[in-house]
């Protein structure tokens, strides 16, 4: 009888896990692990999308900023390319301008500042914007009148751009093209259809007017104070 209790002592303690048991708590385990990793690579993956969301962003708005700056000090002023003569257009809007895969643009613009000419360039610049293998550039020149051979400063804004669209307003009705001689729309509305964001539409008020015009009041306002200035002598 004492054998029998000590054998049943040695049995139990010798008692482990069933391989039932074992692949239960294996497949426990391994559901557990599956379920964290899950868990984690999707925390990592956000992460990463709203990174790069970020990134592209601030691409965006840093592309806006420097449209907003341009097209909202448009000047109403002629300029020269490969030193040939001014262009009757203020404004050019053409196929394969900038040498871009579509449309581009060109203007002057003002507000360039250059406090007591510390740098080799003018306050007033000419710059063009153009899509070049989908990606928004813009161009630019150190001065409004460029020699021949001169070629412009181009930095990259934005990617995955589509298409680059303008739209001219005369003060009654818009249209897709501008042919007016020396002369600027009242508005212009510039339009670029991203991959990811769509269609983003700006649109910017210009001094508008005639240079010819303002030339010729110039010059009736000058020819009115010299008469003046003998009238009082």
């Amino acid at each position: 009888m004492w054998r029998n209790k000590t054998c049943r002592k040695r049995n139990t303690r010798q008692r482990g896990f069933t391989l039932i048991e074992v692949l239960v708590s294996i497949a426990i385990f391994a559901t557990l692990s599956v379920a964290a990793y899950q868990v984690v690579n999707q925390v990592q993956r956000s992460n990463e999308l709203s990174q790069e969301r970020t990134v592209r962003l601030n691409e965006l708005q840093r592309a806006l900023v420097m449209m907003d700056s341009d097209f909202r000090q448009i000047a109403l002023r002629q300029t020269r390319t490969n030193g040939e003569e001014p262009s009757k257009k203020l404004l050019h809007w053409a196929d394969y301008l900038l040498d871009s895969d579509s449309k581009g643009i060109m203007f002057a613009r003002l507000g360039w500042h250059n406090p007591q000419q510390q740098f080799p360039r003018g306050e007033v610049t000419k710059v063009g914007y153009r899509i070049k293998d989908e990606r928004l550039e813009r161009v630019w020149w150190r001065y409004p009148d460029t020699p021949a051979g001169q070629e412009g400063v181009v930095t990259p804004l934005l990617s995955d751009v589509e298409e680059l669209n303008v739209r001219f307003y005369d003060g009654k009705q818009w249209s897709n093209e501008w042919s007016n001689e020396l002369t600027l729309p009242a508005a212009i509305s510039v339009e670029l259809t991203l991959k990811d964001y769509g269609k983003i539409a700006r649109t910017y008020l210009t001094p508008e007017g005639n240079l010819q015009k303002q030339a010729s009041g110039s010059e009736d306002s000058g020819q009115n104070n010299s008469g003046g200035a003998g009238n009082n002598g």
